[in-house]
């Protein structure tokens, strides 16, 4: 854990898993702030905050999205596509949920306006 208003450089890598790809994000460089990971890749900037449950924010050129992890629940979030200016309701299933020495992995179920998109995975690691 990061002291309060330290900032701490940490490189990281980033997993994530749809129902259609994987995707692997390799030596990420991030700030670690009180228990938040801020990072950028490519165009999409993601904030991390580690709190009882995980909020999970991604901002990007084409949308917005925001999901609460919550083991013992299920959560609602938005996303919204900016193009069409349209938020659609998020519910989030969080089916694992672990967290260790700021190392995340998180696997859930996503449904979008109560259509059920698919399982997913996201795993963020500490390397440094």
């Amino acid at each position: 854990m990061s002291k309060e208003g330290v900032i701490i450089n940490k490189i990281i890598d980033l997993y994530i898993k749809n129902n259609e790809e994987e995707l692997n994000y390799l030596n990420i460089e991030s700030k670690f702030d009180n228990d938040i990971y801020k990072f950028d890749i490519e165009n999409d900037r993601y904030i991390i905050e580690l709190k009882d449950s995980i909020v999970f924010h991604k901002k990007s050129i084409e949308s917005d999205i925001h999901f609460i992890f919550d083991i013992q629940k299920e959560t609602t979030g938005t996303y919204y596509i900016k193009e069409l200016d349209f938020y659609m309701d998020a519910k989030v299933k969080t089916i694992r949920l672990e967290k260790n020495n700021n190392n995340i992995e998180i696997e859930y179920k996503l449904w979008l306006q109560d259509e059920e998109i698919g399982n997913f995975i996201f795993k963020l690691k500490v390397k440094e």
